[in-house]
């Protein structure tokens, strides 16, 4: 009985990954493709649930600051190695009014909120339990950093793993000086 439980679990998390995927490389997931090839694009909007607390986080609540997006798992080794220079680059940025967002993909609450709290996440972490939003964005992975400008737009460039605070700060300095 405990066999056929695990085998439905897998069969229902390979259709998801199937439709995220499909999704994903669809019309509705090109940012990452279009950011890729070095264009700026409207940011998909959402709403999303926090990890910790209560209360939801929507991407239109925060125009007119630029925007660190960065797509994550508990169980993903890059996005551990990178989660100290997330934060550390957070802290630093976060007086000049730049807003960070971690965004849990397709995961139970519960191992978000024990990544949040293993690795003092020290910005918003929210909540993607479908992968909707990972697939608009167009991601194939995690981690995947974007950055958003203060006209709700993503900009280049689009950074898949090992993330490094150098990076971090091009890219934001790009967001916050981004014209027309």
């Amino acid at each position: 009985m405990r066999l056929l439980r695990v085998l439905a679990a897998g069969v229902v998390a390979a259709l998801l990954a199937l439709l995220v995927w499909d999704v994903a490389h669809s019309s509705g997931g090109k940012v990452a493709r279009d950011v890729d090839k070095g264009r700026i694009v409207p940011a998909p909007q959402f709403t999303l649930p926090r990890v910790a607390g209560s209360g939801h986080v929507s991407l239109a609540s925060l125009r007119g600051k630029a925007v660190v997006v960065n797509f994550w798992q508990s169980d993903c080794v890059p996005c551990k190695q990178e989660q100290g220079d997330l934060n550390r680059t957070a802290a630093k940025w976060a007086k000049k009014g730049v807003v960070f967002l971690g965004i849990d993909e397709i995961e139970v609450r519960s191992f978000a909120q024990r990544y949040v709290e293993r690795y003092h996440v020290s910005y918003d972490s929210l909540v993607d339990g479908d992968g909707g939003v990972g697939a608009r964005f167009g991601i194939t992975g995690t981690p995947e950093t974007f950055f958003i400008d203060r006209r709700g737009r993503v900009i280049p460039p689009h950074i898949v793993a090992n993330t490094k605070r150098a990076d971090l700060d091009a890219g934001i300095m790009r967001a916050l000086n981004t014209e027309a």
